[in-house]
């Protein structure tokens, strides 16, 4: 990988996208996809997997190599540039994670979740008083992380003030109802679903907070 720092402009052979699938025992994202190994060789596609297997590449992967899984790309171009054949796989990389393969290592998932806040005090709550978020973690994780006390510097303060005051505890019933379904596989995704959950609990005649995704909110500066 490290000759896609060199110019480029005029090989014969080109940059290509491979792709493999990787031993059945790496973590995956949707228990029904193989994870996959993701990049670029100037190599014959045969030969590339060969050197992998090999130990020639991420050490992380070693011994996971399978076999060459093409037909799940959407290009099979090779690239004369090396600009362009970056700019490729990271299209690749970013729609076969949101369709929920695991890619080179990482296996992360994210979910959106419902906290049901105290209303003491506060007033035009209407249905009820509610924050959405979204995490990397698992809902019960993230709400942990939420109500523990501050950390001491030069920990991150990772907690949502609001939650952290007056968090009653996760909202299953409505975590449940709510759609699209809560498990996305891109942060991306999942940034898009906390704005569409906070928006839809909002119209339903909830009071919501979902700091930057807050139905009406400009602010940016809050933690979620």
């Amino acid at each position: 990988m490290n000759q896609l720092n060199k110019a480029t402009d005029s090989s014969k052979t080109g940059w290509r996208i491979i792709a493999i699938e990787l031993d059945p025992a790496m973590p995956r994202r949707a228990p029904e996809l193989p994870h996959l190994y993701i990049g670029l060789t100037k190599l014959a596609l045969e030969e590339r997997l060969a050197e992998l297997k090999t130990g020639i590449g991420p050490k992380e992967l070693t011994g996971t190599y399978l076999q060459l899984r093409q037909d799940i790309l959407e290009t099979s171009e090779d690239f004369s540039y090396a600009k362009n054949a970056k700019s490729a796989l990271k299209r690749e990389k970013n729609r076969l994670a949101r369709l929920g393969y695991a890619l080179n290592g990482i296996s992360t998932v994210w979910h959106t979740y419902v906290v049901d806040l105290d209303p003491d005090g506060m007033t035009d709550v209407g249905k009820g008083y509610v924050y959405v978020g979204q995490t990397s973690h698992s809902p019960e994780e993230r709400y942990a992380i939420h109500k523990a006390p501050k950390p001491e510097p030069p920990a991150k303060d990772l907690r949502s003030k609001v939650v952290a005051k007056r968090g009653l505890g996760l909202n299953y019933e409505l975590m449940t109802k709510l759609s699209p379904p809560s498990l996305v596989y891109t942060k991306q995704d999942a940034l898009a679903l906390e704005k569409k959950w906070a928006k839809k609990l909002h119209n339903m005649g909830y009071r919501v907070e979902a700091g930057d995704a807050t139905p009406g909110r400009e602010d940016s500066s809050k933690p979620q």
